[in-house]
């Protein structure tokens, strides 16, 4: 077992490997992506199954790290420090059972959540919710937490409890009122609206996206699915 060399995880190249270990080095291979040791063989099989969605030539590499954390209520995180680019999965996650119906197929939120994460990555190449595009969609614009919002904005407000992990509760970001988003937390921020707006596109769930806003996301979307899968 040379290859153990390289993995600092698993302590002796004398040891019997478990199935999750196997897995995690089969991962890495595959996908260039580093695993939390703590994954089990159930929950690397579901992040596999997500990552098997895409173009694996575009996929690869682009995520250094997941991490398994108790979050709270927080279901996910997205990080990237300018030099790695890491995901944090709440172990409680895999556990879901609650479906979303699309009128086609249901598919489950924990698959959903897994995708929503990814497309904080794929964001960070193309700089998607960045963009004067994005953001004049849904009239996007920053205003501190402590300033009143103006007349004929909106400004998202976190009211689940356990979430303090994800930050202050009022978003810092004003959108349109009459802006449309495929669900209340996807009104939380531009990098949210992309990320929730690409993980329902990824599922087809096309009837999401209502009105005019909604059309002109819908468009943005599946140019970025023609590129990744």
């Amino acid at each position: 077992m040379k290859h153990l060399k390289h993995f600092s995880i698993f302590e002796s190249k004398d040891e019997k490997l478990t199935k999750s270990q196997e897995m995690i080095i089969s991962f890495k291979k595959k996908f260039g992506t580093e695993l939390d040791e703590k994954f089990e063989v159930n929950q690397i099989k579901l992040i596999e199954k997500a990552f098997n969605i895409f173009d694996k030539k575009f996929i690869k590499n682009k995520i250094d790290k997941i991490i398994l954390k108790d979050l709270g209520g927080v279901h996910g995180r997205w990080h990237d420090s300018g030099k790695r680019q890491e995901m944090t999965l709440n172990p409680s996650i895999f556990d879901f059972k609650k479906e979303f119906e699309n009128g086609v197929k249901d598919f489950p939120y924990k698959l959903f959540v897994l995708i929503h994460e990814i497309g904080h990555c794929i964001d960070h190449i193309e700089r998607t919710s960045y963009s004067k595009e994005w953001q004049s969609i849904s009239g996007w614009k920053k205003l501190d937490r402590r300033s009143n919002v103006p007349e004929g904005y909106a400004r998202y407000e976190e009211k689940r409890k356990g979430r303090k992990i994800a930050g202050p509760k009022k978003s810092n970001w004003i959108h349109k009122e009459d802006a449309s988003f495929c669900r209340k937390y996807t009104s939380r921020n531009p990098r949210e609206d992309f990320a929730d707006s690409f993980a329902f596109g990824v599922f087809g769930a096309w009837d999401r996206f209502k009105g005019e806003g909604g059309k002109k996301k819908m468009e943005i979307i599946k140019k970025i699915l023609n590129k990744v899968d």
